[in-house]
């Protein structure tokens, strides 16, 4: 809270521990503060990976970033549309042939990520950018064919609703059916995001009164729907910002929904890890909560400034000097600040809900005893040839993403995995579980695995889950590097994650 008079200085000691060029110092000033604008899309811009959902989560709020680049004092940025023709372009590559969109290629088409992935279409269009029109109706299409032939359900209908909503958003909606849920099946959608979207469709359709009350129904139901076994990447908080920016956009239930506009920033607050998904979707109720802080009013280094202030700063502009941020109106204010960036000190190693183990093999199977791996330091040679294992140890179910980030001197020999012609030395490597992506890039192995629903807490106490992958590296530049953690972690539930130790690697010359 920043008081009347009161200022707030950022400064070099907000540094410490950071490396300087990998370190961001982000301030948010207003009734919308909680919810840390900079701080949100610098998560979401460093989010390194690329499923659909991925995709379209970073490039749904920079749709309307530069919108809240001019409200809150943020520069624009000047390719913000180079990257949304590139995310338009990147989620059609994973589209089928029957208008689905698949995770991470045009295949296993998911009706609630195709609805995700239509809408950010459909907002990409309302914005002025082009869409292929045959390719954007062939998404429309299976949308509607899924909602004319799905079959009646008992509880769940997140894709359903999804659907309908967004065939509302663009006139296709069959406004028959969508009463038709609201009025008779209401109860048996199991989020408030479902139940919101049907009011939110019904007030696009002209149903007021039916979507007032529907939209009620949803905020009365905001705390629902924090299950293990979600299937549409969402969580409470994601919901809960879903429920404010619907309602802000559809002005329904607007009055209704004030509570949860109260509590929002405090609940985001309240979490250490936060989803794609969950980031979207607050940065899309912060555009809504814009209008909120017209009446702040701060001076910023002696510089007057009206409304919101949002701002992310390198670290360099923190080191040239103090920024001084008064309050300069007659209310106290939110104030939020973050840091960003890597820090100098390695974390240690960890295990929440996830086991995982990493070892290098010589090619005949010898174990290599690699003090890197755990900490300490290792050494190998020049040219020397690895097989990189890494083991993981699941609690839980989910959509998991496991990454081993390469020291700079090793490098992936052949990008592929080990496979069964390899094998012959490392019998003990099959598993029944196999990786829906993988990607081999200059500085790191990422693998993708959907290890299904969880199936609750009845499940605790059984035999966890595991899986193995196997890659190969080769050391090609002598020198000492820092060995970086591999980690594993649910990529819809970023609290459940492991890391290993982190150490060092040291490549020597072959004589």
């Amino acid at each position: 809270k920043l008081a009347p008079g009161a200022s707030l200085t950022l400064g070099a000691d907000l540094l410490s521990d950071f490396i300087p060029g990998l370190t961001r110092v982000s301030v948010s000033v207003g009734q919308a503060a909680g919810l840390d604008v900079p701080g949100l899309l610098t998560q979401l811009d460093r989010y390194p990976y690329g499923c659909a959902e991925q995709v379209t989560s970073r490039a749904l709020p920079l749709l309307y970033a530069n919108q809240l680049a001019v409200t809150a004092g943020l520069p624009p940025d000047n390719e913000l549309r180079q990257r949304i023709e590139d995310a338009i372009a990147r989620v059609f590559e994973m589209q089928d042939s029957s208008g689905a969109f698949g995770t991470w290629g045009p295949s296993g088409g998911d009706m609630w990520l195709t609805s995700y992935v239509t809408e950010f279409l459909t907002r990409a269009r309302e914005q002025g950018f082009s869409v292929k029109p045959q390719a954007f109706e062939l998404a429309l299409d299976r949308l509607q064919n899924f909602v004319n032939y799905a079959q009646d359900f008992e509880h769940g209908g997140e894709d359903r609703a999804y659907a309908l909503y967004v065939l509302a958003r663009n006139g296709r909606a069959p406004i028959g059916e969508v009463r038709y849920y609201a009025d008779t099946r209401l109860d048996r959608f199991t989020t408030p995001l479902a139940k919101a979207q049907l009011a939110a469709a019904l007030a696009m359709l002209g149903d007021r009164a039916r979507a007032e009350e529907v939209f009620r129904q949803a905020l009365a139901s905001a705390d629902a729907g924090d299950r293990a076994d979600r299937r549409d990447y969402g969580s409470v908080l994601r919901d809960r910002a879903a429920l404010v920016t619907l309602a802000s956009e559809t002005r329904t239930a607007w009055d209704g929904a004030q509570p949860l506009v109260a509590t929002l920033g405090q609940t985001y607050a309240a979490r250490a890890h936060t989803s794609t998904q969950e980031q979207a979707w607050l940065l899309l109720a912060a555009r809504a909560l814009t209008d909120q802080s017209r009446d702040v009013r701060l001076s910023v280094d002696g510089a007057a400034h009206i409304g919101a202030f949002n701002r992310s700063f390198a670290a360099d502009e923190i080191r040239a000097g103090d920024v001084v941020i008064r309050n300069e109106g007659q209310s106290t204010v939110d104030v939020v600040l973050s840091v960003t960036g890597a820090a100098m000190t390695p974390e240690p190693p960890i295990a929440r809900s996830f086991k995982i183990d990493r070892a290098f093999y010589a090619l005949d199977g010898t174990p290599i005893d690699l003090g890197s791996l755990t900490g300490g330091v290792g050494q190998v040679r020049q040219t020397d040839r690895f097989v990189v294992v890494l083991k993981v140890e699941a609690d839980v179910r989910g959509r998991i993403l496991l990454v081993d980030r390469l020291p700079a001197g090793l490098e992936i020999e052949n990008p592929r995995l080990v496979d069964s012609a390899d094998l012959r030395n490392f019998p003990w490597l099959r598993t029944s579980v196999q990786p829906e992506h993988t990607e081999f890039r200059d500085d790191r192995f990422v693998a993708a695995f959907d290890l299904g629903a969880d199936e609750g807490p009845e499940s605790r106490g059984r035999r966890p889950r595991s899986l193995t992958i196997a890659y190969m590296v080769r050391a090609v530049s002598p020198g000492s590097y820092i060995h970086p953690a591999a980690t594993v972690e649910d990529m819809y539930r970023p609290e459940r994650f492991a890391r290993t130790a982190s150490g060092r690697l040291e490549v020597m010359t072959r004589q």
